[in-house]
């Protein structure tokens, strides 16, 4: 049983102040110490009833001597709780002399978790009327748990933070946002400024004036996929011309290995592209899988479409991801479609566009949602003073949360803004977990430089482009040759083999991001494993057939910190010395006495 400690506020270098109200009872939680603070369910109704808002507290790890820093989570639903190991490794050495706050919104994590039945664990279209009637049942489940679901909107989330901060005894904190945690802090930006000594806005979009079409997130689409591979919207545009006369289907493995049947049309194309904003592995396969079905090859892209659609959409636990605080939000707060579309969102018809997952953009999910018993609080028309700066920073390539947004309502929210694009970077790019880590490591530095008061952007302009795949040659004799550097020319079948020994292992390496770290199947057959050491994580490739003809074998370490890669592989007769990184835009592989070049997958 956890020890029970009383909260004392100490007061350092004037950021804390005397607790509110009597010292609220903590308890030990894996090297933090965790809480609760009762509110009110309904603030105009205090005698109704009260919630608990979970909390957990980092204390400085020496004296604490800055502001403390409070990190809000996005979806909404997702707990901040939940992203504690990320949150911690993207402020890092601050919190040596500063605090760290994380605490749930109510409906998520241990703060009156919302778990609906009706869409939870749902594994059909989340999208479409169907999906709205599901939806609407979920209310029905809110409403009779805890009253108008309209009560778990941002306004009443923002005022339980306020109150944790104050009987936590903080007198101004700085205040991180991700993803909706953006949204929610411009919230409570606009009625709590008073404790605010900076904001940070990753990933962001705007609180007022929310567009419901969300027509910049298609522009931003096409960008990035340009950005990435030059012509590849024209060519999914063939690829859209024929799945909609006749869908692709097939079957392929997921990332455990298991077998899935997947079709391919429209609907699911436009899932795929916006799921890229926040999944590098789609931009770095999207072009060349697109490229290989159109020349007769669906095996790639009936791979990505089906282990993308299980990675970004498989249902999890309430406690992971509410369903049910989304749709109570995105219903009590987002603006409603109305009216005809626009047509903005080529290649897609805007049809094909808002069949997205309504988790991503909630086009109709809210369409028989039921009218709030009250409306939440109106959002305060307030501007942050010069003396609380305003940070945010976003990747060019998201298009979850369009950076282009930024100068429209970045000024209206500040009057000290400072916009950070990460050149070739994704949503939440900070967050990391994938083998962007040029990006991760920037944005890292970014808003650590910015907390510091000592704003330094100049990694932003220098990471790396996003590698692509390569064209998926059916066969080794398909394969283009490596480009020979220096010693003797080894033959054109070797240097075909040394572009597949790359090739098979970048797959690998790109595709953990699905296998959940430790093993995942070969693109044509065959598997690898992965395993983390203290010198980073080793990949062994198990018969991976990359082209139908030739298995590759052998194994490698890939680092976390540099994504630099160093591995031997066999394949063909052919032993291949394999050395890259993300940025290096050439593999080098050394075959006996020659030094050859692959571009870098």
């Amino acid at each position: 049983m956890c020890r029970l400690v009383a909260l004392v506020a100490v007061l350092a270098a004037g950021w804390l102040a005397a607790p509110a109200s009597a010292a609220v009872q903590l308890r030990r939680c894996g090297g933090a110490e965790c809480g609760t603070v009762a509110r009110a369910l309904d603030p105009q109704r205090p005698k109704a009833g009260t919630i608990d808002i979970a909390f957990r507290l980092y204390r400085a790890e020496d004296r604490a001597s800055g502001p403390p820093i409070v990190a809000v989570e996005g979806g909404p639903g997702y707990p901040s709780t939940g992203t504690r190991a990320e949150y911690r490794a993207i402020f890092g050495p601050l919190l040596k002399t500063r605090d760290l706050l994380l605490v749930d919104n109510r409906g998520t994590g241990g703060s009156a978790l919302i778990d609906c039945r009706s869409v939870q664990s749902y594994t059909g279209r989340t999208s479409g009327p169907a999906f709205a009637r599901r939806a609407a049942r979920c209310a029905a489940e809110i409403e009779r748990r805890y009253g108008d679901p309209s009560l778990f909107a941002t306004a009443y989330a923002a005022d339980d933070l306020a109150a944790v901060i104050k009987t936590l005894g903080y007198k101004r904190v700085d205040l991180y946002g991700d993803s909706y945690g953006t949204y929610f802090v411009q919230d409570f930006a606009a009625r709590h400024a008073s404790v605010l000594h900076s904001v940070t806005l990753d990933s962001a979009y705007p609180r007022r004036g929310t567009d419901p079409w969300y027509a910049s997130s298609a522009a931003t689409v096409r960008s990035a996929l340009e950005l990435v591979s030059p012509g590849a919207t024209a060519r999914l545009d063939q690829l859209l011309q024929r799945v909609r006369a006749q869908p692709i289907r097939g079957a392929t493995q997921d990332s455990d290995g298991s077998a899935l049947r997947v079709r391919i049309d429209p609907r699911a194309l436009s899932d795929l592209v916006q799921d890229s904003a926040s999944d590098p592995v789609i931009l770095r396969e999207l072009d060349p899988s697109v490229t290989a079905a159109l020349a007769g090859d669906d095996v790639p892209l009936l791979r990505l479409v089906g282990q993308a659609n299980t990675w970004s959409h498989t249902p999890t636990e309430a406690a992971y991801f509410s369903r049910g605080l989304y749709l109570a939000v995105a219903c009590a707060d987002y603006p409603q479609v109305s009216g005809p579309p626009p047509d903005v969102f080529a290649p897609f018809t805007p049809t094909e566009w808002m069949s997205v997952s309504g988790f991503t953009q909630p086009y109709d999910v809210c369409d028989d949602w039921p009218k709030p018993h009250r409306k939440p609080p109106a959002l305060p028309n307030r501007k942050l003073p010069a003396s609380v700066p305003v940070l945010i920073v976003g990747g060019d390539l998201d298009s979850l949360t369009p950076l282009s947004d930024a100068p429209d309502f970045g000024p209206k929210l500040a009057a000290d803004l400072r916009i950070v694009t990460l050149r070739n970077t994704v949503h939440v790019t900070s967050q990391g977990g994938t083998h962007l880590v040029e990006g991760t490591d920037c944005a890292r530095r970014v808003i650590r430089s910015f907390l510091r008061s000592d704003l330094d952007d100049r990694c932003a302009a220098l990471i790396p482009a996003v590698h692509t795949a390569s064209a998926y040659p059916l066969t080794l004799a398909a394969a283009a040759p490596a480009t020979l550097v220096s010693g003797p020319d080894p033959g054109e079948a070797v240097r075909r083999a040394a572009t597949v020994a790359v090739d098979a292992f970048g797959d690998a390496v790109a595709r953990r991001l699905y296998s959940f770290g430790n093993r995942g199947p070969g693109l044509r057959g065959g598997h690898f494993t992965a395993a983390e050491n203290e010198a980073g994580v080793t990949f062994r490739l198990i018969n991976t057939r990359f082209v139908t003809d030739e298995p590759v074998n052998g194994d490698g370490i890939w680092s976390p910190a540099t994504g630099a890669v160093d591995a031997t592989v066999h394949v063909a007769g052919v032993q291949a010395h394999v050395t890259y990184s993300q940025v290096t835009p050439l593999a080098t592989v050394t075959v006996g006495d020659a030094v050859l070049s692959v571009p870098a997958p």
